[in-house]
């Protein structure tokens, strides 16, 4: 199964929110961009019956026009908690809600939170036939399972967690979550190393991009051999829609870095100086190891809601693809200087629980995760 998005740059987050009817605040576009949030409940929760009579817990349906969502919780117990059709714990279990998913508040009794969720039942029509309603109801879960955003965090078993790998020319996908057991190992660490990691870094990339203006909506870029590397605009409200920007070039491969951003994707590639040849084309911001035989783009997903990783051989002038994986329960930050190889050699990233990815007002969170990634010799 292929992904929807296979690449769109962090740094295209912005035209993500505009393409799906969001706004923008002003400030730093990173932390103030509006995106679209995970579905709420109703999209993670297990589906839900009517399969036990049960006539002292009635099921409770309600209008969802006029319906008032007091506040958010989110669930915070690693087991997930249970959703009942009355705030009783002898009420019947209509389903769970995973860890980190984000309820709707209508009320509370007790030690029970009501919630509204829409619950599918069986219906017996007048004919005798069964068939499956759903609709909106008043569930109940029990407070004790429940907390605010700034609780789900990434544990040491949520890292590895992926939902595609492509290694060479083999894809799989795997649509309840595999653990990756090879290739890399990931762990978290504390932001004092990743600090400290950081000052090691260095970005290969010289951004002279002062050097390249676009003449209305055209880039034209300089070659070696006399030619001209031209890219052109498409402002077009549709799929057609392109946009490419100068972003800087290597000295090392001799290249051109340019970004590319469409309807529902986008890229950065790297061409050749020299006749304009594309080198390669990578999902985000291209980072390379600083013994430069690894390239890396690591790129938050927000169609998808995966952190994806791509790692890219480079020998000789030439970039192959190595691996690809994008992982199921974190996403990195939107800032280019939040991912980059130290000096040792290793990955480090900014991240975040993709359930704790944007804030309950819809900005990117900048409450960071850090990420230790080493790449294992095959």
């Amino acid at each position: 199964m292929m992904k929807k998005l296979p690449f769109l740059p962090i740094r295209m987050i912005l035209s993500v929110a505009v393409l799906a009817g969001l706004s923008c605040s002003c400030g730093n576009p990173a932390k103030n961009t509006q995106v679209r949030q995970r579905d709420s409940a109703q999209s993670a929760i297990l589906s839900a019956r009517d399969t036990v009579a049960a006539p002292e817990f009635p099921a409770l349906p309600i209008n969802y026009d006029q319906t008032t969502v007091l506040k958010n919780v989110y669930v915070i117990d690693r087991e997930g908690a249970v959703l009942r059709q009355g705030a009783d714990q002898k009420a019947p279990a209509l389903g769970r809600y995973p860890y980190g998913t984000k309820l709707d508040v209508i009320g509370e009794e007790g030690d029970w939170i009501a919630v509204m969720d829409r619950i599918q039942r069986s219906q017996k029509e007048a004919d005798g036939q069964t068939i499956e309603v759903t609709r909106w109801e008043k569930v109940y879960v029990a407070k004790a399972k429940l907390g605010t955003q700034d609780k789900i965090k990434l544990s040491p078993k949520d890292l590895n967690l992926i939902l595609l790998q492509k290694v060479g020319d083999k894809e799989n996908y795997y649509e309840k979550g595999q653990p990756l057991d090879k290739y890399l190992h990931l762990e978290l660490i504390d932001e004092q190393t990743f600090q400290a990691a950081k000052r090691t870094a260095q970005d290969e990339m010289l951004k002279d991009t002062l050097s390249y203006k676009k003449t209305g909506m055209t880039l034209d870029l300089p070659l070696k051999n006399g030619r001209r590397l031209t890219f052109t605009d498409h402002d077009i409200d549709n799929e057609l829609h392109a946009r490419y920007d100068y972003m800087g070039h290597y000295d090392f491969l001799n290249a051109y870095a340019v970004s590319g951003s469409y309807w529902e994707s986008g890229d950065v590639r790297l061409f050749d100086r020299n006749d304009g040849h594309l080198i390669v084309e990578c999902g985000d911001y291209p980072h390379f190891s600083t013994d430069k035989k690894y390239l890396m783009t690591l790129h938050a997903d927000p169609y998808e809601t995966t952190g994806d990783l791509q790692l890219f051989h480079v020998k000789q002038g030439k970039i192959a693809p190595m691996l690809f994986f994008s992982f199921k329960c974190w996403m990195p930050a939107g800032e280019e200087d939040l991912t980059f190889w130290g000096r040792d050699g290793h990955i480090y990233a900014a991240v975040n629980h993709i359930d704790a990815y944007w804030t309950e007002k819809g900005f990117l969170s900048d409450r960071y995760q850090f990420l230790r990634i080493k790449v294992l010799e095959p």
